[in-house]
């Protein structure tokens, strides 16, 4: 188990963004991404990019979510820290300032962002992902945060899981005690992101979340050796024991039978298979030899779908008039320069 939250900006309120000047980190940033080989309109397109990525960033710093993890372009990875870095925005931007060349700066189609922090009951994963394009009712700024309960992160989370599990009452209450203190987390980066972005349509959803492996995990080796997945499964540095007990936790429900309550269920390489109200850890896709797809047909639909496109058509956001123009850039309301300070996003 472990929480998922989505924060989302209505596309319809993205014209309201009021761009912010570049700081000198982000400068350089917005330079390597055009090279000055783009269209005028590419080139607004990317500044706007670059400034919202800006002013999500300076929401995090204010709240000590400094730690990047990856930096990437268009799928590719220009910077990806291996060793556990600490306050790294700068050297992340100057990677990709290097690594950056003409064939990947005429367009882009994303820019991702993925960080990491904690506090005393979690360890987030925090995913950003700025689309140029997007289908129509698909929300083009996504920010996916992963929850991890510290209190598993141990030599042996199984004594850990069926403590807390032992009793129906006794887990329910620490579900819910947990589920609210990564509430509240979640909406302080919301009220951080209405003040720097100056947006007030900003949506959250909160997730429960359980994996069903497709066969049993029995220790961190096997782990590590065998699964690789998407989102909170790519394998980031310093997670390998939260992803671990997330992958044993269905296999020591389902030893020790339980009600599980309001859960949205996911394979190891974090593709959703379906929602519950509530099931038992009696039932039999709790078996590690269960069929993906009968697993699939005992559940729900997930009732709380983000980014399900209304249609298939394609709209592109990015295109505000005189974006990247001297005169509608604003200025940060804490400093005169905007070229360093926490509040515009920093260096």
């Amino acid at each position: 188990m472990y929480f998922e939250g989505i924060i989302t900006i209505d596309p319809a309120e993205l014209t309201k963004i009021v761009p912010v000047k570049p700081t000198k980190a982000f400068r350089k940033f917005l330079h390597s991404m055009t090279f000055g080989a783009v269209s005028d309109k590419q080139e607004r397109e990317t500044f706007t990019a670059v400034s919202i990525l800006q002013q999500i960033n300076a929401s995090f710093k204010q709240l000590g979510v400094n730690n990047i993890i990856k930096i990437s372009h268009d799928d590719i990875d220009f910077y990806h820290d291996k060793e556990g870095k600490k306050n790294d925005l700068k050297l992340a931007l100057d990677k990709y300032e290097i690594e950056v060349n003409d064939a990947m700066s005429v367009h882009f189609s994303q820019l991702h962002l993925v960080l990491e922090h904690q506090d005393e009951s979690f360890k987030y994963l925090i995913d950003v992902s700025i689309n140029r394009e997007h289908k129509v009712g698909i929300y083009p700024i996504e920010i996916h945060v992963s929850g991890f309960l510290k209190d598993f992160s141990t030599e042996n989370p199984k004594e850990q899981i069926e403590a807390i599990i032992a009793d129906q009452e006794t887990f329910l209450s620490y579900k819910n005690l947990k589920k609210e203190l990564f509430r509240s987390y979640l909406y302080k980066i919301k009220y951080e992101l209405q003040k720097q972005i100056k947006i007030d349509d900003i949506e959250v959803f909160l997730k429960t979340k359980q994996i069903i492996t497709s066969k049993k995990v029995v220790d961190k080796k096997e782990y590590k050796s065998q699964y690789s997945g998407g989102g909170a499964y790519g394998r980031y540095y310093g997670f390998d024991d939260y992803v671990f007990y997330t992958l044993i936790w269905s296999d020591i429900m389902h030893e020790h039978h339980c009600t599980i309550q309001e859960t949205h269920f996911e394979n190891e390489l974090n593709e959703p298979l379906g929602y519950a109200d509530q099931i038992s850890s009696d039932d039999g896709i709790f078996k590690t030899d269960a069929n993906q797809e009968t697993i699939k047909n005992t559940l729900a639909e997930d009732p709380l779908s983000v980014n399900e496109p209304a249609q298939e058509e394609s709209s592109s956001w990015f295109d505000f008039g005189d974006w990247g123009s001297d005169d509608s850039w604003s200025s940060c309301s804490s400093c005169s320069s905007c070229s360093s300070c926490s509040s515009c996003g920093g260096d």
